[in-house]
């Protein structure tokens, strides 16, 4: 018995059945950068634009429900909590920002 491979061999094998790209190839439009990278390993999607960093940090307690909630839909959307968190948040904020007065 001979452990010797035959990487030509394996090559062709290979080449004829190569397995199918699961998943959309993404081309940005813009230079990738090392925050990119970072994102990219951490399996965050790429962004059209730079993520601002989140430097602040605020401290809240949920339910159980809404923790599983949370969990649940952030897993369905292939994001973090905490990018899940911020994301609602923001939408929120957007929802209800104050009309300015009349003068």
């Amino acid at each position: 018995m001979s452990n010797e491979t035959d990487w030509d061999e394996l090559s062709d094998e290979y080449t004829e059945h190569t397995p199918a790209i699961i998943g959309e190839t993404i081309r940005p439009q813009r230079a990738i950068t090392m925050d990119d990278i970072d994102d990219i390993f951490a399996g965050r999607p790429l962004a059209d634009q730079p993520r601002r960093k989140a430097d602040v940090l605020y401290k809240a307690y949920l339910t159980p429900d809404m923790d599983a909630r949370v969990r649940a839909q952030a897993e369905r959307e292939h994001i973090g909590k905490s990018a899940l968190i911020r994301k609602a948040l923001a939408a929120y904020l957007t929802a209800n920002q104050a009309q300015p007065a009349m003068a």
